[in-house]
């Protein structure tokens, strides 16, 4: 039995996880806002349904979920990546601001997970599906400034995974991975990169290998649940950041 999962967020860091799964023999439902060509990449791996949604749009969150079990027959796990990132300083943030960091960060993983369950609980397996979704290790210790629409989406996600794990316990797992500096975000000077590096205990980035095999992880786990793991080369026991 082939198992699928529906797939927020496949681009950068998304795309290796996809991928990986996807060479296990994993189906996967990969949401795409405009990059459908990602979806067309991951099809040279295996099979890959490409949905196009906004995620910022809640109307979309039903259609989603009920597609990915239409067009691949089931559902056993949902991995949320998607994140808008780009600063947000205090003295200028807007409502608009917020709510287009907070829609598709942790509504989407509300109201997406909240479907999901209601097919995964079909499933005759044991456990009958499980989530994964990433936050960010900042968020846990010390969030630093100029992003806050992102923090507080973020935290909310964050939250959202431990209630979650206790709302669908004990047939539905649900984790979360808090990552560290994996990839180079599109707005950093390479200096300003290999700076925020420095400031992490073992002085390197995350590894994409780590990061896909401890996502594997969590789809194989059996007596974990409500949990959120640092993945960030040690930037959270480093001290504060600005």
């Amino acid at each position: 039995m082939q198992k699928v999962a529906l797939i927020t967020g496949a681009r950068r860091v998304g795309f290796e996880i996809a991928k990986g799964l996807l060479k296990e023999g994993w189906q996967l439902a990969v949401v795409y806002h405009t990059s459908q060509e990602v979806v067309e990449e991951l099809k040279r791996y295996g099979e890959v349904e490409g949905i196009k949604a906004d995620l910022s749009d809640f109307s979309s969150y039903q259609r989603v979920v009920a597609q990915t079990v239409e067009r691949l027959g089931r559902l056993d796990a949902l991995l949320h990546l998607a994140s808008p990132y780009y600063p947000t300083p205090l003295e200028n943030l807007s409502l608009e601001d917020l709510m287009n960091h907070l829609m598709p960060i942790a509504t989407a993983f509300l109201f997406l997970t909240k479907e999901c369950a209601k097919y995964m609980q079909k499933n005759s397996q044991s456990p009958k599906g499980r989530v994964v979704a990433f936050g960010d290790w900042a968020t846990n210790t010390t969030p630093y400034k100029n992003y806050s629409a992102y923090f507080l989406a973020k935290g909310a996600l964050h939250t959202a995974i431990k209630v979650l794990a206790k709302e669908l316990a004990p047939h539905i797992l649900v984790n979360g991975i808090a990552l560290g500096p994996t990839l180079k975000p599109p707005d950093f000077s390479q200096e300003m990169w290999d700076a925020y590096i420095q400031k992490t205990p073992l002085k390197r980035e995350v590894s994409l290998e780590d990061v896909v095999e401890l996502t594997k992880y969590l789809l194989r786990v059996e007596t974990m649940t409500g949990e959120i793991i640092n993945l960030d080369s040690g930037r959270h026991v480093a001290g504060e950041c600005t």
